[in-house]
């Protein structure tokens, strides 16, 4: 790590239901941003992720690696390496990954959030 520079792997994960979670820069991560975060996100082959509103944030993602379905308001969309998504406030959302390959992605939320704040408990 260097002052302006992150890796990936100098980050912990969070296990979340249905995932991991590493967020690299936010407002109480490296950098200290203070109106977005990003991080990335393992969804284990197989798992469906719980769905979930952020009452506040926009949040934008982009599939890596892996294939599956995110769902808006229970209507499943197909994704892939390459799709890009945007998740607007207030959408009930999840992530069903139907490979048997773990979907890695990258997220950007504005405004930031906490890890796992907005799972429903």
């Amino acid at each position: 790590m260097t002052e302006h520079t992150i890796h990936e792997n100098e980050v912990e994960a969070k296990e979340l239901p249905g995932r991991l979670h590493k967020m690299i820069i936010g407002p109480d991560n490296f950098g200290n941003c203070k109106n977005i975060c990003f991080g990335v996100a393992y969804f284990p082959a197989k798992r469906h992720a719980p769905k979930h509103i952020h009452d506040k944030q926009e949040e934008i993602i982009y599939i890596l690696a892996g294939s599956g379905e995110i769902y808006f308001n229970g209507i499943p969309e197909k994704v892939s390496p390459g799709t890009c998504i945007y998740i607007p406030t207030g959408v009930e959302h999840s992530i069903n990954n139907t490979d048997h390959e773990v979907i890695k992605l990258i997220y950007v939320f504005s405004p930031p959030v906490k890890q796992g704040s907005y799972d429903r408990k």
